[in-house]
């Protein structure tokens, strides 16, 4: 039940039109909220004791004025009671800074409404950089987010609030995201989960008690990435560099990765004392654990050829990089990669050096490992994988694996 809220004048004796007051007792605070409306009015035509303006008969200028008053009063009056009801459901304790902070949001357009969709957004961001939990990739994404969410605001004329976010908002979304943003599928579910999870964890702090987000459905589509065969891998790290130190050094880190199977963001912060009884000990970004992963050959001689300190290269150089260093290997096979924007299906054309990247070396340490027979929950534990439903999306099975398999089962 809503608390009772009053209208008041500044001063009932003036004689010039004076300030409408909106006045509220907030009774968990026991104080008065006194908030000003912006709107004035005479004190003849207004009745003290319903406190509201007296509408006056006909099309006269003063009717009009009162008019529109009323009109204006109103709309604070149904703020206040909206304001009041969200927070009340939500547990929140309420006080009249907050409720005004709210108002202020409202009605003035100020960006630091406590609860506002957005000010607890940034709270959210915050707190996942102050705990540490998470790769600074992924906040990255999640400031992203929210900008694409700004825009989508201000675009679709779609006022986001905790309230807000239900299957309209969901079929706008989406819309909006494969015409405007062109997005494919697969960005776009994951950006839908991006936006379950702050909903999730705005629910457990209480700013809001709709559900309807739950039933948002994450759109994916399988995708064409790609993995080098043992072969490439034995061609990219027998070439010889040493005229190009700068290609030479990209190719190193990322044959580490290949006969590894660890994250760039892992294997590019190594040195001796991650080294012990034959194994390297770290622990990852993502998932916190100390995994500890068999050298073989070609990685410790990796190691061995920096003394254990492999060379520190950008995100962004060693992409452009390990592009570069594949092509001069010619690695120049014609990929056809598939993806789709709803039902769209898109077909683009890449030469292989051109879909190379970090993530390229994890996946082929998955798949070379698989076809040489390594048991998938033992590549799992070196890959750091809790579940074969996220793992099974890096393999990708050579065609000479499923030529064998083919053989051995039907021949």
């Amino acid at each position: 039940m809503i608390y009772p809220y009053t209208f008041n004048l500044k001063d009932k004796n003036s004689k010039k039109p004076t300030l409408i007051y909106l006045r509220a007792r907030i009774k968990n605070e026991g104080k008065y909220l006194k908030y000003s409306t912006g709107e004035k009015i005479l004190p003849k035509y207004w009745d003290f004791k319903t406190q509201w303006p007296i509408k006056l008969k006909g099309r006269t200028k003063e009717a009009t004025e009162i008019n529109s008053v009323i009109n204006q009063i109103g709309r604070y009056g149904d703020a206040f009671e909206k304001v009041y009801t969200v927070l009340e459901a939500q547990g929140i304790d309420l006080t009249v800074s907050l409720i005004r902070g709210e108002l202020d949001y409202e009605f003035k357009k100020s960006s630091s409404a406590p609860n506002s969709f957005f000010t607890v957004f940034d709270q959210f961001i915050q707190e996942k950089k102050d705990l540490g939990n998470i790769t600074d990739g992924t906040i990255a994404r999640y400031e992203n987010i929210k900008t694409l969410l700004q825009e989508f605001s201000i675009e679709k004329k779609y006022t986001l609030n905790f309230q807000s976010i239900n299957e309209n908002f969901y079929v706008n979304w989406v819309n909006y995201s494969r015409i405007k943003l062109e997005h494919k599928n697969n960005t776009l579910g994951r950006n839908i989960g991006f936006i379950k999870t702050f909903m999730n964890w705005a629910m457990k702090k209480k700013y809001h008690m709709n559900y309807d987000f739950k039933e948002f459905k994450k759109i994916s589509s399988e995708t064409d990435e790609i993995a080098l065969s043992m072969e490439e891998v034995k061609i990219l790290y027998e070439y010889d560099f040493s005229k190009n130190p700068r290609l030479e050094k990209v190719r190193d880190v990322f044959i580490f990765g290949c006969v590894t199977g660890m994250r760039y963001s892992d294997y590019s912060r190594i040195n001796r004392t991650n080294i012990r009884n034959g194994q390297i000990f770290i622990n990852t970004q993502k998932q916190k654990s100390n995994v500890g992963i068999p050298l073989n050959k070609y990685s410790e001689a990796i190691l061995e050829k920096y003394q254990f300190n492999l060379p520190v290269i950008s995100p962004q150089k060693f992409r452009d990089y390990i592009k570069e260093a594949c092509k001069e290997v010619e690695m120049d096979e014609i990929i056809t990669k598939t993806s789709f924007i709803g039902n769209k299906r898109i077909e683009e054309k890449f030469k292989k050096h051109e879909m190379i990247s970090t993530h390229t070396a994890r996946r082929t340490f998955i798949t070379i490992s698989l076809d040489k027979g390594m048991r998938p929950e033992v590549v799992m534990s070196i890959t750091g994988h809790k579940s074969y439903s996220s793992f099974k999306k890096y393999i990708k099975l050579s065609s000479l694996s499923r030529e064998l398999e083919m053989q051995k089962a039907w021949n």
